[in-house]
């Protein structure tokens, strides 16, 4: 190899860095990765324990001038902003999270959060009775140089009540403050927030924005109490590190109470969680999902209004953040890795236990299918697979829990003699029907299904008697 007689320099521009790192995340999609970072503070602090998050809270304001963001989720040690919290990226020797089933792999989700939405910033945190704070300011921005950011102890009007952490973004690009003033986006991040969050707010954490408390978004599915009613479809078990846990079953939604004479409209207003949600540690990466992504159309039909009642839970558990099938916006799937394609032929497999089920029961009212459910209860996906798990008919070997209802058959089918009608739907021009009308009923006004009716009434007396010459 030749002498060495320079260097090259290979490091990334400020400029380029902080605008590639904000180009393909949301803002909604970056205010969440905030809270996801004060819910990875709750988990820091119980040391592996359990977290109480009935104590714990996040509040939000957006306003058209500033961002705030504030929680008492156990703050930041000094140690970890010094050489860590701040840096652009996460270094091969931060173990902080060995023992903690966090999302975060990167390193990069408050600092894209900030650069997104303004250009000046200042990170207030107490732990351990610790005050200090770290402002990023423009001039920071403006700099080509990677300078360290200033660290000061807090003073008293900027000492926070309780251990936790605040973040204060102003200069707001004009783009986010009109975003902030607008009402449909605060409401889609709440929508988001209760979704996304849904299992912390759960077990009792509390998110405000803007003042108002978040409720979750729940996802559930039926289960009958004792060892042979109806039960969802049940999966568990730990693949490449990763805990996959699959459930599907019914929805709580009005599908079951659905009557044939309904609307059509009304009909096809499908159950906002039927389809499938996933979960990477505690989030939810996508809610109701009804496309190819999650298996629709490959392999079982497409969705539709049908398999409204039918709902899927999928969650993926790893202390190893990096092994989830979740992109850095986690709030997309990496559906190219090799555990979402082993989870994803167990999805099938379940929802093709449920659609036979809609097959079987879509030429008999729904009203019918009530009896069969009365004694059940909508659970989510961890209580539902503890259920199941304790009927004699669920398969428990070497760390693994299956349970498929149509194979023990504990799925509620129609009888098999009872009659079935169907609905017989045609247009015509309204000049024929009018003709036909006058014929069969003297009128010209009387209502297209009266005369299809009578339409059919006559032919089938018709049919019938020529039935009975036949058989003489």
């Amino acid at each position: 190899m030749s002498n060495e007689i320079d260097k090259a320099i290979a490091i990334p521009t400020k400029q380029f860095f902080v605008s590639m790192l904000t180009r393909d995340i949301s803002l909604a999609d970056a205010i969440l990765d905030l809270v996801d970072n004060c819910l990875d503070g709750a988990l820091r602090c119980a040391n592996g324990g359990e977290v109480d998050y009935s104590q714990h809270r996040v509040s939000i304001e957006l306003r058209e001038k500033r961002f705030i963001i504030q929680d008492n989720c156990g703050g930041i040690p000094r140690e970890i902003a010094k050489n860590y919290a701040f840096k652009m990226g996460r270094e091969t020797d931060d173990d902080r999270d060995l023992e903690s089933e966090t999302i975060g792999m990167y390193g990069v989700g408050m600092k894209r959060a900030i650069f997104k939405m303004g250009r000046e910033a200042i990170v207030r945190t107490l732990y351990e009775g610790d005050a200090f704070e770290v402002p990023i300011s423009s001039a920071w921005l403006d700099n080509k140089d990677w300078d360290p950011l200033p660290i000061f102890d807090a003073g008293p009007d900027a000492r926070l009540d309780e251990a936790g952490t605040s973040i204060v973004v102003t200069d707001l690009y004009p783009s986010v403050s009109k975003h902030f003033e607008h009402e449909s986006f605060v409401n889609d991040l709440m929508a988001s927030i209760a979704e996304h969050f849904t299992m912390f707010l759960q077990r009792g954490l509390s998110i405000l924005v803007n003042g108002n408390p978040i409720e979750p978004v729940r996802v559930e599915v039926l289960v009958t109490d004792g060892k042979e009613g109806p039960a969802p479809y049940v999966f568990q078990k730990e693949i490449e590190g990763v805990t996959v846990s699959i459930t599907v079953g019914l929805n709580t939604g009005r599908g079951l109470a659905e009557d044939e004479d309904e609307p059509e409209f009304e009909r096809d207003r499908s159950s906002t969680t039927a389809g499938w949600t996933v979960f990477c540690n505690d989030r939810a990466v996508i809610v109701g999902d009804k496309s190819r992504l999650t298996g629709w159309g490959d392999g079982v039909p497409l969705y539709h209004y049908q398999f409204s009642i039918i709902t899927g839970i999928i969650e993926f558990r790893a202390k190893d953040a990096e092994k989830l099938p979740v992109t850095t916006t986690k709030r997309a799937l990496d559906t190219s890795s090799d555990i979402w394609l082993q989870a994803l032929v167990k999805m099938k497999e379940g929802m093709r236990v449920w659609i036979n089920y809609t097959n079987a029961w879509k030429n008999h009212p729904r009203s019918d299918q009530t009896q069969y459910w009365e004694e059940a209860a909508p659970l989510p996906l961890r209580k539902a697979i503890e259920e199941v798990s304790k009927r004699d008919k669920a398969v428990k070997a070497n760390g693994t829990i299956e349970f498929n209802p149509q194979k023990t058959k504990v799925i509620p089918l129609p009888p098999e003699k009872k009659p079935t009608s169907r609905k017989l739907v045609f247009s015509r021009p309204i000049e024929e029907i009018r003709v036909v009308s006058k014929f069969l009923l003297d009128s010209l006004e009387e209502k297209p299904g009266v005369v299809g009716d009578k339409c059919f009434e006559r032919v089938l007396g018709e049919a019938k008697k020529a039935e009975e010459v036949g058989d003489e």
